[in-house]
């Protein structure tokens, strides 16, 4: 019986540098790990070093880039597709091929949906501008799409990718997309051809692929271009073009360059892999579904701009609570929600544990957290104590540390489900009884480890642990009706306590099974009585060290409680 595992790292270290709980829930650590090898990592990078031969021989660094739109807290979806980008960052450094990996905080597209906590009021009169003009709800921030932006940002910091960020505005502004939007607009047929063939979609003849900022309103979501002579722009800032945004009605000539206006979403997605030069992109399910935007894109991209669709990596969602998440709705978990709730290097296994066309699910209310902390444990077994054939689970577990470290020391944990008891039990000190389960005193960094997953467990217990996670210690002793062959097996198990030697978890469990093995009375017959003179349940922690954790005499005293007459 495993109280606790070796690890050989932390998420943090110092200044140099559980049995499951519930018997139920318990995962015996030689199953079968639960999710797929990280053997489509290593076939991606296969796959790249393949197609991008003559780069790589050249030495031209591979640009990596995804981005995501600021239109609200960035949900803990986005974090699927970054981790996914940035491991392949990972894999391509790891082989010492050059590249960079850039992410884009898109603050240009329209404002067209509030965040639910900021007032209509207030905010309404930005519907349908650039997101960029947005002002900021928070002091110290450049504008609202920014707030989210530096929180993504810090989220993701702590998880150790090789990445770059960008907004977008100013590559409009210094005219990195003119010869792009030039070419969008000489070839707007052939644009409005490819809409029809690729998805069925219908563009007026008249439809250009372009938004303008309103001279008069500022809009962009509100937007029509109408003509366009290979220098000037006709559009018209329409009231009723979406639903939205009204538009102002303004009709006006303009230069389409230098940031006055925007490529619609569907266009302006290949036109980033041509100014950016990216090699490889992946997008969600949504994006790649047979005729969605990335079919669109990558025709765009190969007959209008003349530029190779990128190395594409399709992933599937990640649900919260049976839910995708929209961030400008609030639907579903933020990604900083998410990531208060774990440390970085389990957060990165989180987002790494399937295959990217696997879609999966994380539920803060259910057992999520902690059996994600039971799978990083059982594979940090991988680690310490290596065995043919493991070789895979040992990689998993390097690829979710944070700064890909290959080697450490052995560290040693206790199990996140033991902890989440230990840490309601009053009578429990944390380190005493970490260091009566590992059989030593901790180390500098195992007592900062045992903390700082402590605080974990502690915050989850507060806010999202179902009722099974919860156990208090009763004060009144229950009145229990057992049977003859429960009292028997009772009063020979005090018998047994009271004599024994030591008061060690180890040697208590196995008492209490000499005593079942000795009567043949069923396990359960015998645990349930214990664990509800203690709990009032019918299960709860491993039973020896359970028992272990209280004096000798008030173990025997409830005992007697239930099996001396009143």
């Amino acid at each position: 019986m495993l109280y606790g595992v070796w690890t050989p790292f932390a998420s943090k270290k110092p200044k140099n540098s559980a049995a499951a709980v519930c018997s139920r829930m318990r995962r015996n650590l030689n199953e079968p790990l639960p999710f797929s090898t990280m053997v489509w990592l290593d076939n991606i990078i296969g796959e790249i070093k393949e197609r991008f031969q003559k780069e790589i021989q050249a030495g031209i660094p591979l640009t990596i880039r995804d981005e995501k739109t600021l239109s609200g807290r960035v949900h803990v979806g986005s974090l699927r597709g970054i981790v996914i980008h940035g491991l392949i960052a990972q894999g391509l450094q790891e082989q010492g091929i050059p590249h960079r990996f850039l992410f884009e905080l898109n603050d240009f597209d329209p404002c067209d949906e509030l965040p639910p906590f900021l007032d209509r009021n207030t905010f309404g009169k930005y519907m349908g501008q650039p997101l960029f003009t947005v002002p900021t709800h928070e002091q110290g921030a450049e504008n609202l799409p920014m707030v989210f932006g530096e929180e993504l940002k810090k989220v993701v910091s702590n998880l150790g990718l090789p990445i770059e960020y960008y907004t977008l505005k100013p590559l409009y502004e210094a005219g990195k997309f003119n010869d792009v939007i030039r070419r969008a607009l000489d070839h707007a047929k052939d644009i409005r051809v490819i809409y029809k063939d690729v998805s069925g979609s219908n563009k007026p003849d008249d439809w250009y692929p372009l938004q303008v900022i309103c001279e008069r309103c500022g809009k962009v979501g509100t937007t029509q271009v109408t003509g366009w002579d290979g220098t000037l722009v006709q559009y018209t800032c329409k009231e009723n073009l979406v639903t939205w945004a009204k538009g102002c009605g303004y009709l006006g000539t303009i230069s389409p360059f230098d940031g006055r206006a925007k490529l619609p979403w569907k266009v302006e997605w290949p036109a980033k892999w041509n100014v950016m030069g990216v090699h490889i992109e992946g997008a969600g399910k949504d994006h790649s579904a047979a005729g969605g935007s990335r079919d669109i894109g990558k025709r765009i991209a190969e007959e209008i701009f003349q530029y190779p669709n990128p190395f594409d990596i399709p992933y599937e969602f990640l649900n919260v609570g049976g839910k995708k998440m929209s961030a400008s709705k609030g639907i579903g978990a933020t990604a900083k929600g998410i990531a208060d709730l774990m440390p970085p290097y389990l957060l990165k296994l989180l987002m790494i544990r399937k295959q990217p066309n696997q879609p999966f699910d994380f539920d803060p209310e259910g057992t999520t957290l902690p059996l994600l902390f039971d799978e990083y444990d059982r594979l940090s077994e991988y680690v310490a104590h290596p065995k043919e054939g493991q070789e895979d689970f040992v990689r998993i577990f390097h690829l979710a540390q944070i700064g890909f470290p290959e080697k450490g020391n052995p560290l040693w944990q206790m199990r996140f489900t033991i902890l989440s008891f230990v840490v309601q039990m009053p009578h429990l000190k944390l380190e005493e009884e970490a260091e009566k389960l590992k059989g030593a005193p901790l180390t500098e960094e195992e007592l900062y480890a045992l903390n700082e997953r402590a605080a974990y467990v502690r915050k989850w217990l507060s806010e999202h642990a179902p009722e099974q996670y919860h156990y208090r210690i009763l004060e009144i002793l229950p009145v229990l009706e057992l049977s003859t062959e429960q009292s028997a097996a009772l009063v020979l198990l005090r018998e047994r306590l009271e004599k024994l030697p030591s008061w060690k978890g180890e040697d208590i469990h196995a008492t209490i099974h000499a005593v079942k093995a000795e009567l043949g009375i069923e396990p359960k017959a015998l645990f349930a009585p214990l664990y509800q003179l203690f709990i009032g349940r019918d299960n709860g922690p491993q039973m020896g060290w359970f028992v272990s954790t209280f004096e000798r005499a008030e173990v025997l005293k409830r005992i007697d409680s239930a099996t001396i007459p009143s």
